[in-house]
């Protein structure tokens, strides 16, 4: 600003009456400097002023679960968006819908295939079995985030079981957004601290889980890696339990 100012000032000089128009040429341009200034002000005023959304830098959503069981075999459906390549690394790349179903059922059986029907399209296929958490897996690119029920077929042998899983919303769930915001405001500081001029530096893990009753997990995950776990109440937002990992 002080170099704009002393070139400015350099206009009111005296000069010899010699260099009068060329002094006249000069006042001539300075509009049209200043009509190419002003846009680029304006812009870094907006951009200065601009709210950022953290719900861009969902990397993860979870939004719907839906449950059902019988006898030894329970069936559990989430409505998911995940990035690819999956990475807990602070940085958000592209996401997508995911239906992922996971199945406890007896493990004596050589496989397990599951099948549905979703908006008039039939999903399924055999499910790969989890070694270590003893638990049949499958998963499709779908999005069921809008979902109250949803009729499953297991098959196994010769035997076929159908079940309907549903979900385990109730109305009085705030949203992923709500939620998400609520913690923003709990927790100012924390994202304070991780947003500067070109955004928000992290990434974030948004789930709803279900332990009887329904909450939220929010992670937080910085450039490092570093994540700040929190445990969200479903209904009013607030904070249950929260640690750095």
């Amino acid at each position: 600003m002080k170099k704009i100012f002393k070139k400015n000032l350099s206009a009111f000089t005296p000069e010899p009456v010699s260099k009068i128009p060329r002094r006249r040429a000069r006042f001539r341009a300075c509009p049209v400097l200043a009509v190419a200034i002003v846009p680029v002000l304006l812009f870094s005023l907006a951009s200065c002023g601009k709210k950022i959304d953290y719900f861009d830098y969902v990397s993860e959503l979870r939004s719907n679960i839906l449950v059902a069981s019988e006898g030894d075999i329970s069936l559990t459906v989430y409505a998911a968006e995940k990035e690819t390549p999956y990475a807990a690394d602070g940085v958000k790349r592209t996401v997508s819908p995911r239906t992922e179903i996971y199945l406890t059922a007896p493990t004596g059986v050589d496989s397990y295939d599951v099948s549905f029907v979703y908006d008039g399209k039939t999903y399924g296929g055999d499910m790969s079995f989890d070694n270590i958490k003893l638990e049949y897996f499958f998963s499709c690119t779908l999005d069921i985030s809008a979902a109250a029920e949803l009729p499953v077929k297991i098959s196994y042998d010769d035997q076929v079981i159908e079940l309907t899983a549903a979900t385990v919303r109730t109305e009085n769930m705030l949203s992923p957004e709500s939620v998400l915001e609520k913690v923003r405001v709990a927790e100012s500081e924390k994202f304070k601290a991780m947003t500067d001029a070109n955004g928000f530096a992290g990434e974030i893990y948004l789930r709803l889980i279900y332990e009887d009753v329904p909450y939220y997990y929010v992670g937080i995950i910085d450039r490092e890696g570093r994540i700040f776990a929190l445990l969200v109440d479903s209904e009013d937002g607030k904070i249950l339990a929260k640690r750095e990992m």
